[in-house]
């Protein structure tokens, strides 16, 4: 499967409370009405939250500042992605999210690109974080001098396993990178709305609760700073964004 990452900034003239209700309520099921003529898998969003734990993982790598949400959509394959957008019912569908889309979200200053996942682990079992579970979401923009096929070569082969080694103390119960492909298409996207250039990647790290995560375990602190540090190595950190977030799966058509 392939998955498109749409990093959104809100318009202007709404406020927060406005612009969630509306992606929420409004655009969340009128995307659900679409997912057959553009083939959709699975759709989610991911709303942040005010806590400090974001603005203390921001603060002690020199971030941006958290985007308003990030929508991830499902396709079965890149062909089907493509294929979705070509046939009139699909071109449709297209026509009608996308000026609804322009009613909350500041094109702009948003970014969407299209990614392969990899699985690092999964200590659920399969079975997802609990309910009271919470989302750490990295934004990744690659290094300064590095080409993303080095990025994302150290990010999957030597910080992969690292975060690994850390899951126990740092509490995390599913770490997943989502590296970006296809960037001809994703340089398409991005000239069509005028979008933020597309980024190189996404990492999503569940925790089962704030109070755990918060709770941590013996040599947590020592683990978080030695992650900053190897991400030193292949992200740019002024250009990349972290922040927690809560899901809202909107539908799953993959189960």
């Amino acid at each position: 499967m392939i998955k498109l990452v749409y990093v959104i900034v809100r318009r202007a003239d709404l406020s927060v409370e406005a612009f969630r209700d509306y992606w929420l309520n409004n655009h969340g099921p009128l995307v659900a009405a679409q997912a057959g003529a553009l083939k959709l898998r699975k759709y989610v969003q991911s709303h942040p939250f005010d806590d400090p734990a974001s603005e203390g993982m921001r603060a002690v790598r020199g971030m941006r500042g958290p985007a308003d949400g990030v929508t991830e959509v499902w396709w079965d394959s890149l062909e089907a992605f493509q294929s979705a957008y070509a046939t009139p019912e699909g071109a449709a569908s297209g026509r009608i999210l996308a000026k609804d889309e322009a009613k909350f979200i500041d094109f702009e200053k948003s970014a969407v690109f299209l990614t392969e996942e990899h699985v690092i682990f999964d200590h659920t079992a399969g079975r997802g974080p609990g309910p009271d579970a919470v989302k750490a979401t990295y934004l990744l923009t690659r290094r300064d001098g590095l080409s993303q096929g080095e990025c994302h070569d150290t990010w999957l082969k030597d910080h992969g396993p690292l975060v690994g080694s850390f899951a126990g103390p740092l509490r995390m119960a599913k770490y997943v990178q989502s590296h970006a492909i296809a960037p001809e298409i994703n340089a398409g996207m991005q000239a069509g709305r005028n979008y933020e250039p597309p980024l190189d990647g996404i990492t999503e790290v569940w925790v089962n609760s704030l109070e755990e995560m918060a709770a941590g375990g013996e040599g947590a602190a020592e683990a978080a700073m030695a992650l900053v540090e190897d991400e030193r190595r292949f992200v740019q950190m002024d250009r990349s964004r972290l922040f927690l977030t809560r899901e809202h799966v909107i539908f799953d058509h993959t189960r």
